[in-house]
């Protein structure tokens, strides 16, 4: 109720207050109505080779892609080759998901209509490039093919410094002939085999750590052919990636104008209320929180004196 009486009682400066939002609401369809024309350049792009395989991977590689895309490395590329400044590739540029499927879209909307294809071209390509990155895994399949020589090499040392190929083999050849001496004994069988038994005592711990050695060559063997398939994969995904068939379909069109002059004259609407309404209210307010000696004489209302009780029944009698 306070605030309508406070309306009413100020009918001109309402009318004006209102009339803000109104004129700021034709300002800005204006404004966006006479802005240049707006292009968008849409393209369907499919998830390449194994990359595809699950949703939960595909969900991973277009995060990937996102990020990667918008990243300063594509960017600062993509303007040197379509001499679009980076500022307005910043802001034109978005990568959606469609659905639970493996293909996503990459859009950009920009002012030039010849531009903007050549833009999404770039950042495809240029994501990929990097996102498909196969130099690590060949920097991978290296170290682990040095790793197994260097295993294989280990026990090829310890091999001619005890001087024997497989230890186990000599200690089965030895155990054989001491067991035949032990059931058919000979001459001197006793220090025979007493030779012979010490030297395959010998051998055990030899054959321990030939097994310790075998066991490193075959742990460096599997994660060389680790190392291999995953590099041949990543090779197979970077020329999957590069090729044509990877973009589904690209087209280019005209932005529609009517969002953004939904959005600008909505905008521009509530905040010129906001301004009308302050201007139609503050002034009240200060008025209101001004002291009395601030205000001028004729502001200040008389002040008439109480009558007494005396004085009252003196008026009564």
């Amino acid at each position: 109720m306070e605030i309508s009486h406070f309306l009413r009682s100020r009918p001109r400066m309402t009318a004006l207050a209102l009339l803000v939002p109104v004129l700021a609401g034709l300002a800005a369809f204006w404004v966006l109505a006479n802005q240049p024309t707006r292009y968008v350049a849409t393209a369907t792009v499919s998830v390449p080779g194994s990359a595809a395989n699950s949703a939960s991977r595909v969900g991973l590689f277009v995060a990937d892609f996102a990020e990667l895309a918008v990243s300063g490395t594509v960017l600062q590329d993509v303007s040197k080759s379509t001499g679009v400044p980076r500022a307005d590739l910043d802001d034109g540029l978005e990568v959606a998901r469609i659905g639970q499927s493996s293909l996503f879209t990459v859009v950009y909307t920009g002012d030039r209509g010849q531009a903007v294809e050549p833009v999404v071209r770039a950042v495809i390509a240029g994501t990929f490039g990097n996102l498909v990155e196969v130099s690590d895994t060949d920097a991978d399949l290296q170290a682990a093919v040095a790793a197994y020589d260097a295993a294989v090499a280990a026990r090829s040392a310890y091999q001619d410094e005890i001087g024997t190929l497989q230890p186990d083999r000599d200690y089965t050849d030895l155990s054989s002939r001491i067991r035949s001496l032990q059931i058919s004994p000979e001459i001197g069988s006793v220090a025979i085999i007493a030779r012979l038994s010490a030297t395959r005592d010998a051998l055990v711990p030899q054959i321990r750590r030939m097994q310790e050695l075998d066991q490193a060559v075959q742990d460096a063997a599997q994660q060389r052919d680790e190392a291999q398939r995953a590099a041949e994969s990543l090779q197979r995904q970077a020329a999957e990636s590069q090729s044509s068939s990877t973009i589904q379909g690209l087209e280019v069109v005209e932005e529609s104008r009517t969002p953004r002059l939904v959005q600008g004259v909505g905008v521009a609407a509530v905040a010129g209320l906001l301004i009308g309404l302050a201007a139609l209210v503050l002034p009240d307010l200060l008025r209101r929180r001004q002291p009395a000696s601030d205000l001028p004489a004729e502001a200040v209302p008389e002040r008439r004196p109480r009558p007494t009780v005396a004085a009252g029944a003196r008026d009564a009698s």
